[in-house]
């Protein structure tokens, strides 16, 4: 058999065919791009959740109670001063020697200092009985306090003026004889009490106790 002389150029020909046929039944896959998928937890793991942060409350501490002050004891304050007066006329014959009386008082303000007033009488009168007659004394006094209280809660005290304004008289009776012998004045009297039951002030011839009255 005789081969045409052109049989090299169909035998490439077909070759190329050839070729192009494999490339068209089994192409080239292109890569594909892997999309990442989330990550599972294992089996048995928990998952830990970011915490959300809670608001801190500042708590504002109230502030401490303001201290009451403890009320004074001379609010209110009432009392009596006893006053027992050296008679000297009495003691010269023997005759009960002292003059006793009391003076109520009050507090008269409502503020510090408080204001304190008050007044009493004294009367004494006593007889000496003797063969020869009698020997009398008689006095009559009124007497007047003013100052005020003030000081401290527990340390109170009174600072009063006392005043006392009379007349006494000895009348002596004998047989044949009658005779009187008066006097009359006004005494003061500074005084400084603690303000306590049973406080006292003295001095020639005078003597003043303090008494309270009320709870």
């Amino acid at each position: 058999m005789r081969l045409h002389k052109n049989c090299p150029r169909y035998v490439s020909l077909t070759f190329l065919l050839l070729i192009l046929l494999v490339a068209c039944i089994n192409p080239t896959a292109a890569p594909e791009t892997a999309t990442p998928s989330p990550t599972e937890p294992a089996a048995g793991t928990s998952e830990t959740a970011t915490p959300t942060p809670t608001p801190t409350t500042v708590v504002q501490e109230p502030p401490p109670p303001t201290p009451t002050p403890n009320p004074s004891r001379c609010q209110g304050l009432a009392g009596e001063l006893e006053v027992q007066v050296l008679v000297g006329p009495s003691e010269a014959v023997g005759l009960e020697p002292v003059a006793v009386g009391s003076v109520p008082f009050a507090v008269t303000g409502s503020e510090s200092p408080y204001l304190v007033q008050g007044q009493g009488p004294i009367s004494y009168e006593a007889t000496l009985q003797q063969e020869w007659g009698t020997y009398t004394v008689i006095m009559e006094m009124d007497v007047a306090v003013q100052g005020d209280c003030s000081g401290q809660a527990g340390s109170e005290q009174l600072d009063m003026v006392l005043e006392m304004t009379g007349e006494q008289l000895v009348e002596v009776k004998a047989e044949g004889f009658h005779g009187e012998y008066p006097w009359s004045g006004t005494q003061t009297r500074d005084l400084t009490f603690s303000l306590e039951e049973g406080a006292s002030a003295e001095g020639e011839g005078w003597a003043i106790v303090l008494h309270l009255v009320g709870p």
